[in-house]
């Protein structure tokens, strides 16, 4: 189809080629759709069928040209960027769509390309590993979270001690920062055994038993969590309704069948340490990822297609607008301009080492996501691949199965040093 096919501009990942086809195929395509209007178009005083074609290239001819060029468009493009070798990262900017004289089709078009990449550097990434083993106190820890979690409270008249739960009218007397807007806190539930309950109220409560009242100043830590209560000062009036104690129960065979998840005590300590171990090998893959992705595209700072990073920047804003609708976009697309580029960078980059690596997803790889998908969701391998296909995301799944095979063929050159939990 094709007669001719040049670059005819070349900057940076931008190019634009000049695309020329031959008049007969322009013909041949035109001569099919007027046969095809032929067969079915209806007119007042011409049965169906019997339309004369002069007639028909009278009425339809402009609408035909715009059909046909489409057509032509959609089926040359792809074999002009093939010819040229080009690695597309955009859609085509078609331009200069023109019938020449001959009776030929001429177009040009603009898009981004994908940049050559001879080699990528991988000297010198260095990961930091916190080990994934599960140690005894670990899993007592956990078993005293599950004995926490379905134990009773029993109210109480005495004071308050350290490990129980009280129950207490809070009411915000003062607050620095403003950082919280509302200031009355009834019947609010303080675990005076947790160590993630606010110090303060850890060490200002025990003592204390119902009726009594009493002022508790809390300052929030400079490196606080939520930035609104970062260096924040808040003063509270406390005033307990009860003191309760909590009743924990005992962990044993029976505690292991109501929990569902095994028949004895024995079994359930092997189930925790087997989920924390799979928990621990799982943040620790994420955070090796993160290191990995922020060396790599680091040390290669190849260019970014920017029509990519507009529609990564547009997608994001997009769906960070549908949750904020008084959001900046513009603002927002500036902050995650670096993100996006080095998202793209990566994608470039572990596509690109993949193939000269010759890493690929085996069948066997996909097997065995399946077999643990069906498991983890109590289904047959079966079941598991008819819903993935149902689902749309099979390429997905292959993206991410290939991305994580990179991923641990980095791993395995990377220097890895141990660090404290």
């Amino acid at each position: 189809m094709i007669v001719k096919v040049e670059v005819i501009d070349s900057k940076d990942l931008e190019r634009e080629i000049s695309v020329s086809i031959d008049a007969d195929e322009v013909e041949a395509a035109m001569g099919k759709k007027f046969a095809e209007l032929k067969r079915t178009v209806e007119l007042k005083g011409f049965r169906k069928g019997k339309v004369p074609i002069d007639k028909i290239k009278e009425l339809f001819g402009d609408q035909v040209k715009l059909d046909v060029a489409d057509d032509i468009i959609k089926e040359s493009y792809p074999k002009a960027v093939e010819k040229n070798n080009l690695k597309v990262a955009t859609r085509p900017s078609i331009t200069d769509l023109s019938f020449n004289d001959n009776g030929g089709l001429d177009y040009k078009a603009k898009m981004e390309v994908f940049p050559d990449i001879d080699s990528i550097n991988l000297e010198g990434i260095k990961l930091e590993s916190f080990g994934t083993e599960t140690s005894d106190e670990e899993v007592d820890q956990a078993v005293d979270h599950m004995r926490k979690q379905a134990s009773e409270l029993r109210p109480l008249d005495r004071e308050a001690k350290e490990g129980d739960v009280v129950v207490a009218d809070m009411k915000k007397i003062s607050d620095s920062k403003n950082a919280i807007p509302q200031d009355d806190f009834p019947d609010s539930q303080i675990d005076l055994g947790n160590n993630l309950t606010v110090k303060e109220f850890r060490k200002e409560i025990p003592g204390m038993k119902a009726g009594d009242e009493k002022e508790v100043l809390v300052k929030y830590d400079e490196d606080y969590s939520d930035p609104a209560f970062a260096n924040a000062e808040i003063k509270y009036n406390c005033k307990v309704k009860t003191v309760n104690e909590r009743i924990l129960p005992e962990f044993n065979d029976a505690f292991a069948k109501m929990t569902g998840q095994a028949e004895t005590a024995l079994e359930l300590r092997l189930k925790i340490r087997e989920n924390l171990t799979a928990q621990k090998d799982s943040t620790q893959k994420r955070t090796f990822r993160t290191e990995i992705v922020e060396q790599v595209c680091k040390k290669n700072q190849v260019a970014v297609p920017q029509g990519l990073l507009t529609e990564y920047l547009e997608s994001v804003a997009k769906e960070a607008k549908e949750r904020t609708p008084d959001l900046n976009v513009e603002e927002m697309k500036t902050a995650y301009r670096e993100t996006g580029e080095n998202t793209i960078r990566w994608d470039i980059l572990y596509h690109t080492l993949a193939e000269q690596e010759k890493i690929e997803v085996l069948p066997a790889d996909t097997e065995n996501w399946i077999n643990g998908f069906a498991q983890a969701n109590g289904m047959t391998a079966e079941q598991a691949t008819q819903t993935l296909r149902q689902s749309g995301k099979v390429q997905g799944l292959l993206e991410s199965l290939l991305e994580q095979k990179v991923l641990d063929f980095l791993t395995e050159k990377a220097t890895i040093s141990d660090v404290k939990k």
